[in-house]
């Protein structure tokens, strides 16, 4: 390669390494085991009650303070949705806001988000 195109090849492989996925990036829910763990159904996630002060279909502007409209945990399909993204926010301590999740409510999500997301 001559020098004159050291700089091009530089720049072309800067341009296509964000493109290559090692697949090793992982969520920020913690490992469950599901093969060992409690899992619950969605009816049995009691901890959707503290979701769904603001994060509810049947909430609108100040109600939900906050919350952006198109992630809702009222029902199985939307809660089964978004439940990558409210596992990471509740393990991460973003959600729900000023804490008041026990260990055990955030045990719930962690299973059922991490391990199928059963109806």
């Amino acid at each position: 390669m001559t020098l004159h195109r050291l700089p091009l090849a530089l720049l072309l492989s800067t341009l296509l390494l964000p493109a290559c996925d090692s697949g090793d990036e992982k969520e920020a829910g913690p490992d469950v085991d599901c093969g060992t763990a409690t899992v619950p159904k969605f009816a049995e996630v009691t901890a959707f009650a503290k979701c769904t002060a603001c994060h509810s279909a049947d909430k609108v502007g100040t109600a939900r303070a906050g919350a952006p409209a198109a992630i809702n945990y009222d029902t199985y399909a939307d809660a089964k949705l978004n439940a990558p993204r409210g596992m990471d926010e509740v393990y991460e301590g973003a959600m729900p806001p000023n804490g008041g999740m026990t260990a055990a409510e955030k045990t719930q999500i962690y299973n059922w988000a991490s391990c199928d997301t059963p109806q």
